[in-house]
């Protein structure tokens, strides 16, 4: 099955390697067409959406995956949360959300101006690739959970959802 991934981004890369093992995967710069750091679940799942059906009307046959990171808040506090798309040969599109755990305030308070959560997290870690490997969500779990990790847990619903359309 050929499968094009609406993102350039390593970690992305990896994940969907690792969960579509059998299957020629393509990569692609697909515009989310929501804000550079998303602030809620809803403009983040919306990025992933939008990168899934771009990816998806690039082929003749095959899959369109859109992942995205964002942040959410509830209260007074900003959780780190991610969502992910697959539009399907039908161009039916599945969803499903990811981890989700809270941003230190000092972390927090540099994303309320706009800048984006890789950027601040390249200049707190002093790693301008993070983004591309471990992310945020390894730095606060201690590299228990890496990007590629966190998101193919998103994947792996996207896949067996798309898996139990099929043998319906």
């Amino acid at each position: 099955m050929d499968i094009v991934l609406g993102s350039k981004n390593k970690a992305k890369q990896q994940a969907v390697n690792d969960v579509f093992k059998d299957s020629m995967i393509y990569t692609i710069d697909a515009p989310s067409d929501v804000s550079a750091q998303p602030f809620s679940d809803q403009e983040t799942l919306a990025g992933a959406i939008n990168r899934s059906m771009y990816a998806r009307n690039t082929l003749e046959n095959g899959i369109g995956i859109g992942l995205e990171g964002g942040v959410m808040e509830i209260g007074d506090q900003l959780f780190l949360t991610n969502w992910g798309a697959l539009t399907d040969e039908s161009h039916h599109t599945y969803v499903a959300g990811g981890a989700r755990i809270p941003l230190p305030k000092a972390i927090a308070k540099e994303l309320k101006p706009g800048i984006e959560l890789g950027d601040v997290m390249a200049d707190f870690t002093k790693d301008k690739h993070i983004r591309h490997h471990q992310g945020a969500i390894g730095i606060f779990t201690h590299g228990l959970i890496t990007r590629d990790t966190m998101f193919e847990h998103v994947l792996l619903q996207l896949k067996g959802q798309y898996l139990a359309q099929l043998i319906k």
